[in-house]
């Protein structure tokens, strides 16, 4: 039968084949027996074998692994009392170290270095801001007290212009000069070919002459900026540090202000008044000049007996200027 089969020993077996209903383990059948008679909660609650036990836990040094800081909690600060701060400051002395060696590196080449960067500085726009930093206020107060301060010593360039920035006086400026220069330019351009047309005998063939424009622009920039420039390259030569050059262009630059309303009076076709009026323009603005600048000339001076002999030269270059707007011009 099939129960004989299943539970038939192998010795018994041995002229049959073999019985795919038995168990293929190699215990006695007593053993088989008492295994298959086992609980499953026993079976279930027996201990799996540890695999890993006997291998050894491997730790990895921590001197090998760089800490890394939180960068959370380092950017908030510690309210604790007593409690060190781990947001650190860039420490100055590096900074200030640096600064110094760079300048220790290039100290043998402070002179040659210099005297670039004052060459190299006109033909910057930063070094030109701060000279034309001013607003109506101050340029109107300045073309008022050129009219009203021009035969005072000194009083001008201390106490309207200002030796030096302050609060209350801004200094020389390159704003006023330029654009007084620009409006004479154009005075003397209008003014002189109206004049002419008041003058002429037919008046139909009167042609108005446009080079008056250019000559005017050539005459009058080179007056208020070349010239100031000749008289501090001189007091430079000389020994004479009393100047800088934007107080000699910013004097010559206001002392226009007297042959603006000259010029408008020069309409008027006849010739002993256009003379008259020039010649006051012309008085006016050598004394501004001269009495600004001969003090400190003078004081500059130590003993060579050089400023007054440029005091004679800026004399005639008025002169000169002069002499050029009516022979130029008014003719």
């Amino acid at each position: 039968s099939v129960v004989t089969m299943m539970h038939s020993n192998a010795g018994d077996d041995a002229d049959f084949p073999s019985n795919p209903f038995r168990p293929a383990s190699n215990q006695p059948p007593a053993q088989q027996g008492d295994a298959q008679q086992t609980p499953l909660n026993q079976f279930y609650a027996t201990e799996a074998p540890q695999v890993f036990s006997q291998t050894p836990q491997q730790s990895i040094p921590m001197a090998a692994v760089p800490q890394q800081s939180n960068p959370i909690e380092t950017s908030q600060p510690q309210f604790q009392q007593g409690a060190p701060s781990n947001h650190t400051q860039p420490s100055p002395v590096t900074n200030q170290s640096f600064v110094q060696n760079e300048t220790a590196s290039t100290s043998g080449n402070t002179a040659q270095l210099s005297r670039y960067q004052i060459c190299m500085s006109c033909f910057k726009m930063e070094t030109y801001i701060t000279y034309f930093d001013i607003d109506t206020h101050d340029f109107f107060n300045r073309i008022k007290y050129s009219m009203l301060m021009f035969y005072l010593p000194d009083k001008f360039r201390s106490e309207v212009i200002g030796v030096a920035r302050t609060e209350n006086l801004k200094g020389p400026d390159l704003y006023g000069p330029l654009w007084i220069t620009m409006t004479l330019v154009f005075f003397v351009a209008v003014t002189s070919n109206i004049s002419a047309y008041f003058r002429a005998d037919d008046m139909e063939e009167f042609e108005y002459d446009i080079s008056h424009l250019l000559h005017a622009m050539a005459v009058c920039f080179t007056f208020v900026f070349g010239v100031p420039s000749i008289w501090w390259l001189m007091t430079q030569c000389l020994g004479m540090q009393a100047l800088m050059m934007v107080d000699w262009i910013c004097l010559y630059g206001y002392s226009m202000v007297p042959y603006l309303p000259s010029t408008l009076l020069c309409l008027i076709p006849f010739h002993p008044w256009i003379w008259i009026c020039l010649i006051v323009a012309t008085v006016m603005s050598l004394l501004l000049v001269a009495r600004n600048v001969a003090s400190t000339l003078l004081a500059a001076d130590t003993g060579s007996n050089k400023a007054g002999p440029l005091l004679m030269a800026i004399i005639a270059t008025h002169i000169i200027f002069f002499i050029v707007l009516k022979l130029t011009f008014y003719e």
